[in-house]
Formats: structure tokens, sequence, C-alpha cells
């Protein structure tokens, strides 16, 4: 009975470690992003709480080794699990507010919310293989034996929180859960205290209830800036639909991703939105168009409403999203507008389709997908358009300067593939500098001869429509016609796109 009791405690406790790491990516990410750092920045913290716990343990179990002790070793990082939700925004906004850097701000913030944590449960294996073994010569068979259930605790933890938990429940719920799980898993050694045992399950009981009941009764008001109509964590994202009193808005973490006039459904409130439709300036005849990444859907909507002949599917990686743009956004799909929840690239690879247009808005502000930015990826687009079909990409970067390496490395592995490129700057109507981080709109065709800026304003002055940016003249501004030195970048191959690294240099 007692083993059967340790192997639950490490059992648990390794469920918890990598349910917490998982969580915590969602902790992260409203503030630094959810890019290799943030991952890289919590695998280093964890394993180096494992690292530490690990030798802690061991010590501890070297000197006078109960199941007290155990017990408080489940209990405290139970109790600081729990209190997590409480301070984590706080300690998050902080570390942004200062901003040590795109790579230190995660590593800070992952440091002061959960090595303190992750020490104390890298305690619990060694100090319960001390604890297990009878005798010397079973020292090895038992540590081996706790290790693996404590690696098959992990793989549980892992697969719960990444595949249930996280799309049903929120974070703050699922960190409170974890909590209340490890104090709870130190009333499992309330039996093996023979010292005072009824006063010590007397305090443990208490203090569990006692936590338990703040968790059910709170609600995190203070946070709400505007009326929040939804907020759902997913496979990919923390979404939040708000709303005022002239729009509703979709956020990925903290990320805005598409918004949409209260009055006016299908206007293209975002400016960079307005941008994606130059493609129409290049191929006013396209009759098929993919566009990949939905957000709230603006676009297809505003394309459906203008041209209802053009057959558009959509693509998103999402199902929750294409979900939420029907509820809150009046997305419709239909004959001629065909929503698909799958992988860009993958629906790309299979689709018996050719198109005149292929959109690709599926990038953030901290980070892109890198096979939706490889040569590979842009011969396979080249395959699947029509004879002069074009693409369209909507970038978050500079042109030039430091902050603009993605949007050049983006063009250079473009023109591998693609006799003519342009680039439009979608702020800087509003005198922004091309040095500055804003969207950026490339475009690659087919066609050996160039058209001139000249004629792609006419060409939408044409259209119209309320799908450009007003004054129209504008997109003479946008249009960068200068160079762009590509030395210091690389071509992104699938072996080869350090795009966190490009768009945080």
């Amino acid at each position: 009975m007692v083993q059967f009791l340790l192997n639950v405690v490490v059992f648990v406790s390794g469920a918890v470690l990598m349910g917490l790491e998982i969580a915590g990516s969602r902790v992260l990410a409203p503030f630094f992003g959810s890019s290799i750092f943030v991952w890289g920045s919590l695998i280093s913290v964890v394993m180096a709480a494992l690292s530490i716990g690990y030798y802690w343990g061991g010590w501890l179990s070297a000197r006078n080794p109960s199941y007290a002790r155990l017990l408080t070793l489940l209990l405290i990082p139970g109790v600081l699990i729990f209190l997590l939700p409480f301070i984590y925004r706080d300690v998050n906004g902080w570390v942004a507010g200062i901003d040590f850097g795109v790579r230190l701000n995660p590593l800070i913030a992952c440091s002061l919310l959960f090595l303190l944590p992750g020490v104390f449960l890298g305690t619990i294996s060694p100090y319960v293989i001390r604890l297990a073994a009878t005798t010397l010569s079973t020292v090895g068979s038992t540590a081996g034996t706790l290790y693996a259930v404590s690696t098959c605790g992990s793989i549980f933890g892992t697969l719960l929180t990444a595949f249930y938990l996280i799309p049903v429940m929120g974070v703050s719920n699922i960190i409170h859960f974890l909590g209340v799980i490890m104090m709870f898993l130190s009333l499992v050694l309330v039996p093996l205290i023979k010292v005072r045992k009824f006063a010590v399950a007397r305090a443990v009981t208490t203090l569990s209830v006692l936590v338990s009941s703040i968790m059910m009764a709170w609600t995190p008001a203070i946070w709400a800036r505007v009326k929040t109509l939804v907020e759902k964590d997913t496979f990919y994202h923390r979404i939040r639909i708000e709303e005022d009193e002239e729009a509703r808005y979709m956020y990925f973490d903290r990320t805005l991703q598409s918004a949409m006039n209260l009055k006016d459904p299908t206007a293209l409130r975002l400016i960079y939105s307005r941008y994606t439709s130059l493609g129409f300036a290049f191929r006013p005849d396209a009759k098929k168009m993919l566009i990949i990444g939905l957000g709230g859907g603006s676009i297809p909507k505003k394309l459906q409403k203008e041209f209802p002949s053009l057959e558009v599917d959509v693509v998103e990686i999402d199902p929750e999203v294409i979900q939420m743009a029907k509820n809150h956004f009046n997305v419709r799909d239909g004959k001629n507008l065909r929503l698909h929840a799958q992988d860009g690239r993958l629906f790309l690879n299979r689709t018996t389709h050719q198109y005149d247009i292929i959109l690709i808005d599926a990038y953030y502000s901290d980070a892109m997908p890198f096979h939706l930015a490889t040569r590979e990826f842009f011969e396979l687009a080249q395959r699947k358009l029509t004879p002069n079909g074009i693409i369209v990409a909507n970038l978050i970067s500079a042109v030039t300067g430091p902050s603009g390496k993605i949007v050049r490395a983006f063009v250079k592995t473009q023109r591998r593939i693609f006799p003519q490129t342009y680039v439009f700057a979608a702020r800087r109507p509003d005198n922004v500098s091309v040095d500055t981080i804003q969207n950026v709109i490339v475009i690659a065709t087919k066609d050996n001869q160039r058209l001139d800026i000249k004629e792609i304003v006419k060409r939408a002055t044409v259209i119209d429509k309320g799908l450009f940016p007003e004054p129209i003249s504008a997109i003479g501004v946008a249009y960068y016609d200068g160079p762009l030195p590509d030395q210091d970048v690389p071509v992104m191959t699938d072996d080869y796109a350090p795009t966190d690294n490009l768009l945080h240099p």
C-alpha cells in the first residue's frame, strides 16, 4: 500500500509539473508572444528548477527523511502554484514595462513565476526514492521504477493539458486546479504520518478547502477594460473578443487580429486590410482566390459583398477561430465562400485548384509560421497559381533598417521564384518611416514586365468599392521602390528559416 501511494505521489507531481509548463506558455503569450524565445525560456527554467530540485531533494533525503517532510514538499508548491494567477499579470506587466529585450523578457518572467514551484516539484522524486528504498540493494530498481512512473505522469500531464484542459478551461482555472491537486495530494500521506496525524490532517484539509473556496469565488473583473464578449483558450491561441460603441475586435493573445464596424459589418476597418486588396489592382479579372488566415473574416466578407461571383477558399488552422468568426463577426460561408479548418500549406499541397490570387495573412507581430515563408512554399504556391496569378502577403515588420530583416528575407526568397515583387509600407501615408515596424504588404507576380505605380493607382481608382485606402493616392505614397539590400538576410528554406531571429534581431 505504501509503495502504491508513493507511486501516486511521483506520478501526479510529474503530471502537475508538465501541466504547469504547458499552461505557462499561455501565461506568457499575452505579454511576450509565443516565439521560440518564450518556449526556450520555459524549457530552460523548468530544467534548471528540476536540476536544483533533484540536488536539494537528494540532500534532504539523507537527513532524517520522513513522510511529514514529504507532505510539506507537496503542500508548498501546491500553494505557490495556486497563487500564481493572482500575480502573474502584474509580474509580466512589470517585466514588459521595463523591457529587458525580446530574449530576456520571457526568461526573467519565467524565472520569477515558475522557478520556485519547479524546484519544490523537483525535490519529490529523489525524496520519495529514499523513502521507498528499503535496502541498499533495491535502490537502483526503486529509483528506476519511480522515475519511470514520474515520466509517465509528465506525459499524461502534457497531453491532458495540451489536448483537453486548455481548450476547455481558462488558463487561470487550470493553474488553480494544478495547485489544488498538489495540496490534496499531500492528504495521501496523512495515513503514513504517525505523529500528530489528526492535527496534520485537519490543517491540510482546512487549507485545501480555503484555497478551493477562493478559487471558486475568484472573478478577474479588475482586468476588464472594455466589454469582453468571449475569452477562450484554444489549441493555438488565447482568443478574446471585445466590443465598444463603434466596433467589435478579435485578439489573439495581445495582438489585434480583426475589427468590425457595428453599423457597417462589411467595411474594412483596419488600414492593412485595404492594402491587401491591392491584389485586385494586379488581377482585376480574378475569378478564384485563396486566403490563408481568417481572423474575424473582414476581408472575405468584403469580397463576398463586392464580388459575388468570386470564388474564395479561406484556410484557417484553428477551427475555433472559424466558429467565432461565424458567431460574432457575421461571416457566412456558402457556395462561393468556403471555410476550411486546416494548415495553409497542407491545404495548398492537397488542393487541385489553381488560384488567381493567394493572400497570406497568417502572421503575428511576434512570430510567423516559418513554413509559409520558405522557398519550397513559394515553389508550391507558384504551381497552384494560374498563369497570371499573384501572391499577396501581409507582414508586420519594417522595410529597411534592423527591424526590416524579415521583409527583406521574405522578398529575397520570393525573388528566387517570381520575376517581380512589390512592397507597400501600409502606414507611410501617416509619415511613418520605413525603418519603423508596421504592416508591410508584399506582392509577387509572374509577369516579366514591371507594372508602374501610376498604373496600379489608376486600376485601384477604377475598382474602388471601398476596398482601398482613402485617399487612393495613398497607395502611391505607401509604395516603396527604393533599394532593398539583402546581404544581411538569408534565402529562407524548409531547412533554414530563422524567422524569430529575423523578427527580433
